[in-house]
């Protein structure tokens, strides 16, 4: 602000010095793309991994958030995410479409960022998922008989200093884990390094908070590329990045 009310005055100045003319101004345009840029070639890399007929179509999940301490603490975050998450796979892309809550949705492209859209903001929040601040301690493989939508699922454990997540899978729904191998936020690159496939059922742990994903249907689908393009917004990091 201050320079531009440098730049204002001695463009003042100049034109006091001028010999007095009348001029007739027009009126001021505001560019309404300012600081907006092209989003058409976000997410599309050189890179070309075969998708090895690799899972694609939808997965429907209840969204169940369960405090373990006061259940007031973590009410923002039923309101921000809602109930019920969609997620999307398709050529090492996914989207999670919140459909009740204030997170519009949130979509991985191959450039490795996660970009998440709110409600009723034309603002673009990224993250690059290369970043995970919690100290690794475990990826196993564990015995499991769990079952769900009459599949029989496999499990396994990903813990650090911060968090437990448990993901089971089916192994018949393929997954490339290549798309994936640079994703290491929530150690997402260490799970399909085993599984290759997306996971069905999720309980994520945290001291005093648990989330579960539980799957409500899965439909294997075509998903058109013009679901993973980007609106022209702005782009800002996420404030879970310091930005």
């Amino acid at each position: 602000m201050r320079k531009i009310l440098i730049i204002l005055a001695v463009l003042s100045l100049s034109y006091s010095c001028q010999e007095k003319k009348e001029v007739v101004e027009e009126p001021q345009k505001v560019d309404s793309t300012l600081g907006i840029i092209d989003n058409s070639k976000i997410g599309i890399v050189d890179e070309d991994i075969d998708d090895q007929n690799s899972f694609e179509g939808k997965i429907t999940y209840q969204l169940i958030i369960q405090a373990k301490g006061d259940p007031k603490k973590y009410q923002t975050l039923k309101e921000v995410f809602g109930d019920t998450v969609i997620y999307t796979f398709s050529k090492g892309r996914y989207a999670m479409q919140y459909t009740d809550g204030k997170v519009e949705y949130i979509k991985y492209l191959r450039d490795n960022n996660q970009y998440r859209k709110m409600l009723w903001l034309d603002t673009l929040y990224f993250q690059d998922a290369a970043i995970e601040n919690s100290a690794l301690y475990s990826v196993l493989e564990e015995k499991t008989d769990f079952e769900v939508l009459g599949r029989k699922l496999k499990l396994i454990s990903i813990v650090t200093d911060s968090y437990k997540k448990f993901y089971y899978y089916d192994p018949n729904m393929y997954m490339n884990p290549e798309y994936f191998k640079k994703h290491t936020y929530g150690y997402e690159n260490k799970y399909y390094e085993i599984a290759k496939a997306p996971y069905i059922y999720a309980e994520i742990e945290y001291e005093d908070l648990k989330i579960i994903l539980k799957p409500l249907s899965i439909k294997e689908m075509k998903i058109d590329d013009d679901f993973f393009k980007l609106p022209n917004y702005i782009i800002k990091s996420s404030p879970t990045m310091g930005g």
